[in-house]
């Protein structure tokens, strides 16, 4: 097996960590490196970490009331007719 196909599965292995801030730095230094030199791993960490970006921004905002509301209403309907089924 190549020396860049055993790195790439390495990033792929270890992306989640590198993107959350949980490696050690010389981890992340070998996952920087390699993307200097792998435009596919470069472009996926770079979509992953906007995408990451987003999820969290999206999760800062407050859901509408009314939205709030269907989704209360749905779960209680989904409840009412598990309890329905178990009687």
């Amino acid at each position: 097996m190549s020396e860049s196909v055993t790195s790439c599965r390495t990033i792929l292995t270890d992306i989640s960590a590198y993107l959350d801030g949980e490696l050690e730095a010389a981890a992340c230094q070998a996952i920087e490196w390699h993307c200097q030199t792998c435009a596919s791993c470069a472009a996926l960490v770079s979509g992953l970490r906007e995408t990451v970006g987003l999820c969290r921004k999206a999760g800062s905002t407050p859901l509408p009331e009314e939205v709030r509301q269907r989704a209360r209403d749905s779960v209680r309907e989904l409840l009412d007719r598990e309890s329905k089924k178990t009687s």
